[in-house]
């Protein structure tokens, strides 16, 4: 197991070898100014600050990015080793937990399990943008913390129930519900999360359910409830209906299982017509598998448990009035990885209880033999569409690091008055960032049309054209 988390953890910098080359991109950018001239004081007053916020309540990601910017600066490279670190610890503790809960007769199947869960979890290109975008952080800070969530709450869970242990562990779990929330709010469904997992306990050792214990993963989600209600009052992207009630409830989530079944090139932003067809398809299969299960096995509540967490998880897609972006796939591709490795581990106890005990040792050398290949093969795809998904998310991403640049060049020189930028193939509130990141607060900035150029003149400005995504200087008026 340890050399295999080596392996498999290793590949993950095979995949994202260019990573840490890469700039910043889109958000980054307003992050970075949010947290570049606040002291450790500002910014703890300005993250827990619901009042200020008007679109998402994720205090410990300002914390996380002023850490980082006091650490690195400008530096994206250390950035971008924080996200692969962050990622490898989560594919490691999900695995861990996937050690933990399934259920089999022999160790090879623990290690398939195991193995199975890794690699899925590391190497699946599905949700690559919680990888290779800086913003994307609290993606990963929020599953780690649901992670760790999950790991006590299952300690917690086998304990006897009036036990200072379970309190001890329950305590802790809650409290890391909190932070995980605090970090991102699609981080709600920890606590039906919890509630699944104190299911599968419950049943793993033969006793009811416990009810009482919940009670605190209850109050710590009732408490951040109250601060992001409002903040979401506020949100414009809700005023706006960029979030809604319709079709997009079903398609969504459909449209996330598909890009999670069918990581094909070309299609990670999830616009592809027949994502949703894939995930209906998807879908059926799992009812179908539950019916098989049901009928002529054992294991139906763990399946079925692990069908209604892949839900859960897919829930904060729904919303959206456009297609969901691929970092939002980060959780349900784990719990993907889960069913991936309790299947696997079953799969293999079957082919093991099957034969004789005399020809164990050379069953346990072909299912090996056949593991390691079906690994190599999966290993293989996926770390050359994740490299894939990372240069093009690259190239989209390389005309703002290319005006920041820009930009320092023309300050450092003589600073203008007034900076337009036009018709940049990047988002005005990103332009307006970098710019002040490069020059500070002056000059004032513009993005304007073409057509607006003439009217647009004053002394001792600055005209900006971008040519196949780089920056150029059109003109600069005397001052």
């Amino acid at each position: 197991m340890i050399a295999t988390t080596i392996v498999a953890l290793a590949t993950v910098f095979v995949a994202y070898e260019a990573l840490p080359d890469r700039a910043f991109a889109a958000d980054d950018f307003q992050w970075l100014l949010n947290v570049r001239d606040r002291s450790l004081q500002m910014i703890i007053v300005r993250a827990f600050d619901a009042s200020a916020e008007s679109h998402f309540y994720r205090p410990l990601v300002w914390l996380l990015l002023w850490g980082q910017w006091q650490l690195f600066s400008f530096d994206a490279s250390a950035f971008h080793r924080v996200s692969l670190a962050l990622h490898v610890i989560n594919a490691a503790l999900v695995s861990w937990l996937a050690y933990r809960i399934v259920r089999s007769r022999t160790s090879i199947a623990l290690v398939v399990g195991f193995t199975a869960t890794m690699l899925v979890t590391a190497l699946h290109p599905a949700p690559f943008e919680a990888v290779v975008w800086v913003s994307a952080q609290s993606e990963l800070l929020a599953a780690l913390f649901l992670l760790l969530t999950l790991h006590c709450w299952w300690s917690a869970s086998l304990s006897d129930e009036r036990s200072l242990s379970r309190l001890i562990w329950s305590v802790v779990a809650a409290v890391l519900l909190m932070l995980a929330l605090l970090t991102k709010e699609s981080a709600i469904i920890g606590l039906p999360l919890i509630v699944l997992l104190e299911w599968e306990a419950a049943r793993m050792i033969r006793r009811r359910m416990a009810l009482m214990p919940l009670i605190l993963p209850l109050l710590a989600t009732a408490v951040y409830l109250t601060a992001a209600l409002d903040v979401a009052s506020r949100n414009y992207l809700v005023r706006e209906s960029g979030y809604g009630v319709g079709a997009q409830l079903v398609l969504n989530p459909l449209r996330s299982l598909g890009l999670i079944v069918a990581p094909l090139p070309g299609v990670e932003y999830g616009r592809a017509a027949w994502l949703p067809i894939a995930g209906a398809g998807a879908a059926l299969a799992g009812i179908m598998a539950l019916a098989i299960v049901w009928r002529y096995g054992k294991g139906v509540a763990s399946l079925l448990a692990g069908v209604l967490a892949l839900i859960i998880t897919l829930a904060p897609t729904a919303p959206f009035a456009s297609a969901p972006d691929s970092r939002y796939l980060y959780l349900p591709v784990m719990v993907v990885a889960l069913i991936a490795g309790g299947w696997s581990a079953t799969l293999v106890d079957w082919v093991v209880s099957a034969e004789s005990r005399k020809h164990t040792r050379i069953v346990r050398l072909s299912i090996g033999g056949v593991a390691i290949v079906v690994a190599l093969a999966f290993g293989l795809l996926a770390i050359n569409e994740t490299r894939g998904r990372e240069v093009r998310f690259a190239a989209g991403a390389r005309p703002g690091e290319e005006l920041r640049l820009f930009a320092a060049a023309q300050c450092a020189d003589e600073r203008p008055d007034r900076m337009l930028v036009v018709e940049p193939p990047i988002a005005a509130p990103h332009v307006e960032a970098i710019i002040r990141l490069s020059c500070g607060a002056n000059p004032h900035t513009m993005v304007i049309g073409m057509g607006d150029v003439e009217r647009e003149l004053r002394p001792n400005t600055l005209i900006v054209v971008f040519d196949g995504g780089f920056p150029h200087l059109l003109t600069r008026t005397s001052s």
